[in-house]
């Protein structure tokens, strides 16, 4: 009897600690930290293609066209007010809206979101480039976005040069998002 139990003591820890193991190799790595060009440049994204082209209103109802903009780069962000990383990630654009006036276009793309609640967003947020309704997610298909926020960087002629899923955060996020704009080629 004495035998059995320290039987059963010795096999309840090997159980727990195989048990642990093998759910520890169930678990996925942490994705490997690229560089900014490798980690953006993603295969579903149409990169060093025309960017599609559109019309929609914006927040504040008038109508805009992309080709209106092209002549200069123009950086198109998705978002939404529900989306937090989207939040954290406002300052950061409106600030470099007001660092390069007159030599980038800066246009939000207001993604699947009550207008009401995007209005107060770019309010709060201060944005200083408008953003057009994409109320049916059609421009999110057309530019194969498949997460929020995500920005496309579009050359002067129209073609997308650099995609960059995820949010331009802080002193890094900023640096990051310079270079960016820093790669768009000045002419068309």
């Amino acid at each position: 009897m004495r035998r059995g139990r320290w039987l059963v003591l010795l096999v309840i820890p090997v159980v727990l600690a195989t048990g642990w193991i093998l759910r520890r190799a169930q678990v996925p790595a942490r994705p490997q930290v690229l560089s900014a060009p490798q980690r953006t440049l993603r295969p579903d994204v149409p990169t060093g293609r025309p960017a599609p082209g559109f019309v929609r209103e914006t927040l504040d109802g008038r109508e805009l066209s992309l080709s209106e903009l092209l002549g200069k780069p123009v950086v198109i962000n998705f978002w939404a007010s529900w989306c937090v990383p989207c939040r954290a990630e406002a300052p950061t654009l409106a600030e470099a809206a007001r660092r390069f006036p007159g030599r980038v276009h800066f246009l939000g793309v207001n993604v699947l979101d009550d207008i009401q609640d995007a209005r107060r967003f770019a309010e709060q947020y201060g944005l200083p480039f408008p953003s057009v309704v994409d109320d049916d997610g059609s421009l999110l298909r057309a530019y194969r976005v498949v997460g929020l926020p995500t920005t496309v960087f579009v050359t002067p002629s129209g073609v997308i040069r650099d995609v960059h899923a995820g949010p331009f955060v802080g002193p890094e996020g900023a640096r990051r998002l310079e270079a960016y704009l820093l790669r768009l080629p000045k002419e068309p």
